[in-house]
């Protein structure tokens, strides 16, 4: 303002400064609402402000509660899945216990169909292959099982005894490749050996070509080789195969699930009577 003249130069600073307090006085003066310009001014520009805030802490508040609500639920899924674990665990061993029950019931009535001439035992073990099928029983010599004393279970015939000692014996399948059994088709008559062939597989032999046998055709003991009583199921034909030779292969399923016995009765006294009626038929 050099060259602005003094008296100028103050009028302009004069109305500057009325300006200005005209200003103050406006921004300070209160409105219909009661608050200042000034105060509205500030209100207006921090408004959107306000409402960001507001909507952030209505967003947070709900993420918060929603993390906490996901929280009780999984803990209540976690309870839930657990309590459903120990209920499906206790309906199996129901299911089992039903099963035994019934498995037990079976063999008593089997056992009081032969008795006094058996001696009920469990598996402890089992030995399953192609070369070799056996068990091992829960009673020996002390129980009066001794070896070549054939075993019975619930369906038919399983096997017999090699070995024997206090507490415990070891019974040959009927499965095993060592095995051989003096078996009938009771249908027709026919009658031949029964061998293992190993895992689910048994053979017919010594039949002449022109046996009538059929698939499906049951054959049981016949008693002939003087070890396992007469009448009880070996298996049922499953594959017959006419060759060249005198006799036809005919293949055996087994009639008693070898590989699931869990009890079995071994006859310890003489040889047991043949079955009548249905107190051997198989298990459904």
């Amino acid at each position: 303002m050099r060259g602005i003249h003094p008296r100028r130069r103050d009028g302009v600073w004069l109305v500057v400064l009325l300006s200005g307090q005209l200003v103050l006085m406006s921004a300070h003066t209160r409105q219909a609402n009661g608050a200042t310009a000034l105060e509205n001014a500030v209100a207006a520009a921090s408004r959107p402000l306000v409402a960001a805030g507001a909507g952030l802490g209505r967003w947070i508040d709900g993420s918060l509660r929603f993390v906490g609500e996901l929280w009780v639920a999984r803990r209540e899924n976690t309870r839930l899945r657990a309590e459903l674990d120990r209920l499906r665990t206790g309906l199996e061993r129901a299911r089992e216990l039903e099963r035994e029950n019934e498995r037990l019931r079976r063999l008593l009535g089997m056992r009081e169909h032969l008795a006094p001439a058996t001696v009920a035992g469990s598996v402890i073990t089992a030995v399953l292959s192609e070369q070799q099928q056996m068990l091992v029983l829960d009673r020996g010599r002390a129980d009066g099982v001794l070896p070549d004393r054939p075993v019975l279970a619930w369906g038919g015939v399983v096997g017999r005894v090699v070995e024997a000692n206090a507490h415990t014996a070891k019974v040959r399948l009927l499965t095993d490749p060592s095995s051989g059994i003096a078996g009938v088709v009771p249908r027709t008559g026919w009658e031949g050996i029964v061998v293992g062939r190993g895992g689910r597989r048994l053979e017919m032999l010594y039949l002449p070509a022109y046996a009538e046998v059929l698939p499906g055709d049951r054959v049981v003991s016949s008693g002939l080789d003087g070890v396992f009583p007469k009448g009880f199921g070996i298996g049922r034909v499953i594959h017959l195969e006419e060759g060249a030779s005198a006799s036809p292969r005919i293949l055996l399923e087994p009639e008693v699930d070898l590989g699931r016995l869990e009890e079995v009765l071994v006859v310890v006294e003489g040889t047991a009577p043949a079955p009548s009626g249905d107190a051997v038929a198989a298990a459904p």
